[in-house]
């Protein structure tokens, strides 16, 4: 009986990682066993997809999408320097080791860079602040004036979508 040759499947691998948003992918690294240490060996890493792979069997798909989107939330007031105590400290619960949450991060770039993109439904991620949002206290609306007509001095006043903690999508 001829060998038979077991090559390995990375078409549905990379179809699945696709369905992946970038912070999902970021989650499901830290989550694997791949090295803090690991660099990619270039276009589609069987090793980068298998660990993003693992990442989510481990925690489960609906787990690694909650954290992901705690994730995003936590970038999105870091970089406007607004973290509270509380969110730091949930977010140094999930992520307590932040040179592995760095390469992960980097990890989860270089998916996308070798050209395993992210398929369009992916894009439409939610992101969540973990606790009150610092500008609005969790009320999703803020008191503000804004200008209408500048020529015409024209301005309304009223409640307006939280920049912070409110999407485009949500205030429509």
């Amino acid at each position: 009986m001829p060998a038979t040759l077991v090559a390995p499947h990375v078409a549905p691998v990379t179809t699945f990682v696709e369905e992946l948003s970038s912070w999902e992918r970021t989650v499901a690294l830290y989550a694997s066993d791949m090295p803090t240490t690991y660099h990619c060996l270039g276009r589609q890493d069987s090793n980068l997809l298998g660990w993003i792979s693992q990442g989510v069997a481990r925690l489960g798909r609906e787990e690694t999408r909650r954290r992901a989107s705690y994730l995003a939330g936590y970038r999105r007031v870091w970089l406007r320097e607004l973290v509270t105590p509380q969110i730091a400290r949930r977010h140094s619960e999930r992520f307590p080791s932040v040179r592995r949450l760095t390469a992960a991060e980097d990890k989860s770039a270089s998916s996308i860079m070798s050209l395993i993109r992210i398929a369009p439904t992916a894009r439409n991620f939610p992101v969540v602040i973990d606790g009150p949002c610092p500008t609005c206290d969790g009320a999703g609306k803020l008191w503000s004036t804004w200008v209408v007509d500048a020529e015409a001095d024209w301005t309304e006043t009223g409640y307006r979508p939280c920049w912070l903690c409110q999407s485009e999508d949500d205030a429509a």
